[in-house]
């Protein structure tokens, strides 16, 4: 197995270690997958019969992973037809997998049986087998070694678009064919609705124009006769009547794979759908007998049931549960946007490797993909997160975070931003967490204060919810005269399931967190104490990052703000360094500004040439101990070789 592992890793494909049910020996799974062959074979060294895993999207390549009961014909329906490629195995239940290579720099996005049923794509942070790995089902095959294929712009289209069915896709809560749904399509397409152009992603905007039929509520029979008469008279070129049928495939694959559900884009779809929310249903279990009725956010159980309440799951322990809407509140300057990101960085990096210093270490119960949406100031969560990083994370970036902007306003439509969001997660399950930075930026042109317009605000939090399958995070700011409140209506604390506050100790950089509602769980009986302790991400950029209100001191990461210990390893290291480059460059007498300069590039350092120059030179010059100090010229203040 290991001179297999070593040979794929050669061939500049990235792997690592799996058990025979697939999952991962490492840590952090496919984003451990390297081509270093020393910790190839430690590894293999460590698991000698492990299976072999390969990083696919780090390969450069997709793979359609062909379950069985899938269906060929009904693939190339939905993708176009598939190149013909060399390179494929067999896999151990029947199934195949058929690789075909990327575009370099190309991101395709993985997911199950949205293409097509039984069909998967393996690609981007996902992973196959390669033979010859063993399941209990049986083995792998090369069934092709060839070069594989270049895969064709419709696969790569019909992947990145691919997205989890909404649960009501196939729903029809109006009778298609309204009359004011009509009158709405035909003027869209008429007016706004922009045009396919051959050669420029024309395919593309054809599925888009046909799936956006569908949310008007329009048959698929009624889609194609209004689309051929007001739409593709305007595209360039004008459709010619031999792709009548071109066009009726469209909009079938259209409504098929389209993830909305019909008509939602209409007044009438938001009536039925209001009014579906609230039809009363009962939970039947395998007798047929009814223990629980739900209607909308209203459940009622009886005492059966009431016995398989289960206690909430958590996302951080005692802290956040799943699927949940939190709250978070402060004055200004109570650092709610660094906790929040402190939160949302343990959550995305899986928690498994956080060091001591770390406010949420080992409490991280279920981590995975976070969103944080932001309203201003990109920028600045860009370095606070490559600070975090260099913290928390031993300098790793983390894989499945997401930066969003702006966050989203409750009067404007939601669609476009749960579209984009969902594109762009890592997982088809979505997100774990999604952080609203802040509750005022969303109410923008609204009254907080209002009952109606902070109901609004729940409303969008809910659709967050239910669509990307994820608990919220929102950020608020306290009341101006309640501090142990937040601002505006009461609403924004009734409705939250969690709510914490924040509270800034005076004339120091430390906040105390206060649970002040878990409506699963008991609340705190204590509070939790935090620093914000200032680091470097150079020696020109300096912010402020999360720990724990004990640790006085960061890891050695931050080489531009060392600790005592750390200084005094470095001061060794720049000994080292001076005696290496003056015994090398023995013509040389440099001014103590000429030799940091010529010493600050030196990778073991990694500090820059004026603190080397003012501190560390400075001290060795003055202190007879270090050994260094031989080759400095007292008379001609120059550093130079001088033989011992």
């Amino acid at each position: 197995m290991i001179l297999e592992a070593l040979a794929y890793a050669e061939n500049g494909w990235p792997i690592f270690p799996c058990r025979s049910d697939k999952t991962p020996y490492t840590s952090h799974g496919v984003l451990d997958a390297t081509t270093d062959l020393k910790q190839i074979e430690a590894w293999w060294a460590q698991w000698p019969k492990a299976n072999i895993a390969l990083d696919v999207g780090g390969a450069e390549m997709m793979v359609f992973d062909l379950d069985p009961g899938h269906s060929m014909k009904e693939l190339e329906e939905n993708v176009g037809p598939i190149p013909e490629t060399g390179l494929t195995s067999k896999t151990p239940r029947g199934g195949e997998h058929l690789y075909f290579s990327i575009g370099d720099g190309e991101t395709v996005k993985m997911s199950a049986s949205q293409i097509a049923p039984n069909v998967d794509v393996r690609s981007f942070n996902s992973y196959v087998l390669l033979p010859p790995s063993q399941t209990a089902d049986g083995g792998y095959e090369w069934t092709g070694r060839d070069s594989p294929a270049f895969r064709s712009d419709e696969m790569l289209r019909v992947c990145n678009s691919a997205k989890e069915k909404s649960k009501d896709r196939d729903t029809w809560l109006i009778e298609p064919d309204l009359p004011e749904n009509t009158a709405s399509a035909i003027e869209w397409l008429k007016t706004k609705a922009k045009i396919a152009v051959k050669g420029q992603g024309g395919d593309a905007m054809t599925y888009a124009t046909a799936a956006h039929m569908k949310s008007f509520g329009m048959s698929q029979a009624l889609a194609f006769d209004l689309m051929w008469e007001h739409w593709c008279p305007r595209c360039s070129p004008p459709w010619p009547v031999d792709m009548v049928e071109n066009l009726q495939q469209k909009i079938v694959n259209a409504y098929q794979y389209n993830t909305s559900p019909p008509g939602n884009v209409t007044p009438a779809y938001q009536l039925a759908k209001t009014a579906s929310l609230f039809k009363p249903v009962a939970t039947l279990d395998d007798q047929g007998n009814a223990h629980q009725w739900t209607a909308g956010r209203f459940r009622v159980v009886d005492p059966v049931a009431m016995d398989e309440i289960k206690p909430p799951a958590w996302i951080i322990d005692d802290l956040l549960p799943e699927k949940a809407y939190a709250m978070m509140f402060g004055d200004r300057g109570t650092f709610k946007t660094f906790l929040a990101l402190d939160m949302a960085l343990s959550i995305a990096s899986g928690g498994f490797a956080l060091p001591e210093t770390a406010l949420w270490k080992d409490k991280i119960a279920n981590p995975g993909p976070v969103l944080f949406a932001v309203g201003e100031g990109r920028g600045n969560i860009k370095k606070r997160v490559q600070a975090w990083e260099n913290i928390h994370n031993a300098g790793e970036t983390v894989h499945d975070f997401r930066l969003a902007d702006p966050v989203p306003l409750v009067s404007e439509d939601i669609n476009p931003f749960l579209d984009v969001v969902y594109a762009a997660c890592p997982r088809k399950e979505g997100y774990q967490l999604v952080v609203l930075d802040t509750v005022g930026r969303a109410m923008q042109g609204t009254n907080e204060n209002a009952q109606e317009h902070a109901s609004n605000f729940t409303k969008m939090v809910q659709t967050i919810q239910y669509e990307l399958n994820a608990a919220v995070l929102a950020l608020h700011h306290s009341g101006h005269g309640d501090k142990d409140r937040s601002r505006g209506s009461s609403v924004f604390g009734a409705d939250v399931d969690t709510e914490i506050r924040l509270n800034r100790i005076a004339n120091e950089n430390k906040v105390t967190i206060t649970m002040t509602k878990q409506k699963d769980a008991p609340e705190w009986d204590r509070k939790e104490h935090v620093k914000l302790c200032e680091t470097s991400i150079s020696s020109e950029m300096r912010t402020l990052v999360a720990v724990k209100a004990n640790e006085n001191k960061f890891p050695k990461c931050d080489k531009h703000h060392p600790t005592k210990d750390d200084q005094e390893e470095l001061m060794i290291t720049i000994n080292e360094v001076v005696i290496e480059y003056l015994t090398t460059n023995k013509t040389l007498a440099l001014s103590q500004n000429a030799l940091a300069n010529a010493i600050a590039p030196d990778e073991r350092i990694q500090i820059g040439s004026s603190q080397l120059r003012q501190k560390y030179l400075n001290n060795m010059r003055e202190d007879m101990s270090q050994p260094a100090t031989r080759y400095y010229n007292n008379r001609s203040k120059k550093w130079q070789y001088v033989e011992d």
